[in-house]
């Protein structure tokens, strides 16, 4: 019948934009999120130079904005300060400069807290890479974390349980998280190490780690 051929073919031309909304959608949003993320990134950075003096700030020369400038200046300046780091000469004027911040009020809790969690995260050693499975939010649903110390002072005395200190990153933004308290006989350590975990978490589970032996060897 001439009215159910055009029911049909109706159903059949919503069937097909619907097939390609989602196939667009598919190709639309990795682009979209890829390019706000770099851009939030970018962004953040380049704010970085606003707290610099006017004689060192590379906007004060230019007559108009450029993006990325301050992005590029503080990659550089990233890569200078690691190589005063490393270097035998500066490291203990480092650890005096280190000192003298740990003792501002106010400033040394939050300097100190947040200087742990970074040394925690991206350690270059074995034994700093504490990236943990755990179950949360809750039981029979698990997510990956970076255990950052156990718990100590009232914390660690106000439960029966040896308590571990958890930060769990957000997808896609790792700058912001949750931090939690995990019995230690609830955390599964994993063998991947932070950089292949943020890469798991900003992705969402589509770019996961490959499997590695007790050896360390991938298989």
């Amino acid at each position: 019948m001439p009215g159910a051929e055009a029911k049909r073919g109706g159903s059949t031309i919503r069937e097909r934009l619907k097939r390609y909304f989602f196939a667009g959608l598919l190709v639309l949003l990795p682009l979209v999120i890829t390019i706000w993320l770099i851009g939030w990134i970018v962004g953040l950075m380049d704010s970085l130079v606003d707290f610099l003096p006017a004689r060192l700030n590379p906007f004060s020369y230019l007559p108009f904005p450029i993006p990325g400038l301050g992005a590029l200046f503080t990659l550089g300046l990233i890569l200078f300060l690691g190589f005063l780091a490393t270097s035998v000469v500066t490291r203990r004027a480092l650890a005096v400069w280190d000192r003298f911040l740990s003792r501002i009020p106010v400033f040394r809790g939050v300097y100190t807290s947040v200087q742990k969690l970074v040394e925690t995260i991206f350690s270059q050693e074995q034994g700093g890479r504490r990236v943990v499975l755990i179950e949360y939010p809750r039981r029979g649903i698990f997510t990956v974390g970076f255990a950052t110390g156990h718990a100590a002072g009232e914390l660690g005395r106000q439960s029966q349980e040896r308590l571990v200190n958890i930060f769990v990153p957000t997808t896609p933004n790792p700058t912001a998280g949750f931090y939690l308290l995990v019995p230690e006989k609830d955390i599964v350590p994993l063998q991947m190490t932070p950089e292949e975990a943020f890469k798991l978490i900003v992705s969402g589970g589509m770019i996961s780690p490959e499997e590695k032996s007790a050896t360390g060897g991938s298989k």
